[in-house]
């Protein structure tokens, strides 16, 4: 299970003096889905952000052995709410027009090298291949490695600075809606998921695998 987010909601007051009842609090399918994908995406995008300020504060940069590995997590965390099914899918219309390179760059980043590595994808300016098996053969010891293009490491903050945005966005998009269901509810304690399914209209039931 993933960790849990910071707090940010409060649902209900203590039971005092009043043993008050528990809320079995309806919604029609599309608020919940709604719901669901702009909390889906401002986590993850807020995970994105915190993988940023890891690259940055440990100074892990191109021959760091985590190096790549963190530039794949990075690219696909970041291209994840972009990339759903079209009903849980975050348009890129949200995107702030200062951002949009950086954006555009991520996700073809994402698409041709980091999720998929097309034998056919991007090229240099030379017209060559960035996507390459290299053969290195050095006093007749043969190693194999393969070539990645990465963001320049100046960018990794204005990354951070974007899904930080994007995280705050889509937050208060889901905030809107859970406002609307949970403002005057008591919910009591206990570990709920998001209730998807077309025929019940629980907002929430308790979380199982």
């Amino acid at each position: 299970m993933t960790k849990l987010p910071r707090p940010r909601w409060k649902i209900a007051k203590k039971r005092v003096i009043f043993n008050l009842k528990a809320s079995v609090v309806k919604a029609p399918y599309n608020d919940r889905i709604e719901f669901w994908k702009f909390q889906h995406a401002s986590i993850t995008f807020s995970e994105t952000a915190q993988l940023c300020d890891q690259l940055i504060n440990h100074n892990i940069i191109s021959g760091h052995p985590l190096h790549t590995s963190l530039m794949t997590a990075l690219h696909v965390l970041y291209g994840r709410p972009f990339k759903q099914r079209k009903e849980v899918r975050i348009s890129e219309e949200i995107i702030p027009h200062d951002y949009l390179e950086t954006h555009g760059a991520l996700i073809n980043m994402r698409d041709q090298i980091y999720a998929h590595m097309d034998v056919d994808g991007p090229i240099s300016t030379s017209q060559n291949s960035l996507n390459k098996i290299g053969v290195l053969i050095n006093g007749g010891n043969v190693r194999f490695a393969m070539t990645m293009a990465f963001p320049r490491e100046g960018h990794i903050g204005k990354i951070r600075d974007l899904t930080m945005l994007l995280s705050e966005k889509t937050w208060s998009h889901s905030e809107t809606i859970w406002a609307k269901y949970f403002k005057q509810e008591f919910i009591p304690d206990n570990q709920y998921e998001v209730n998807l399914s077309k025929n019940n209209d629980d907002f929430l039931k308790p979380i199982c695998f």
